[in-house]
């Protein structure tokens, strides 16, 4: 394997996550996927290098449902709690 791919440490260089990265699938040097298998530190800085740039640290929250679909379901599951009550009454 090519000393560009590992920093004195042992860890791999960004070279080496470049590497991992356009590898496809199962293709990846063996060398380098073995490394990164045993190694915790070079699994989260892998990770960290396949998040977008643009949205590193930023995560779109979904907006919430409207109140009235909410009081709608809310309605439904009492409608359907007291209709089970009364079946449940009406068989004793």
């Amino acid at each position: 394997m090519s000393t560009a791919y590992r920093d004195a440490s042992g860890c791999l260089t960004p070279a080496g996550l470049a590497a991992l990265n356009r590898a496809a699938p199962g293709q990846a040097p063996a060398d380098l996927a073995q490394h990164v298998a045993g190694c915790g530190r070079c699994q989260d800085r892998l990770l960290a290098s396949l998040r977008s740039p643009d949205s590193a640290g930023t995560r779109s929250r979904r907006k919430p449902p409207p109140l009235w679909r909410v009081m709608a379901v809310a309605f439904g599951l009492v409608l359907l709690g007291l209709l089970a009550l009364l079946l449940a009454a009406s068989r004793h």
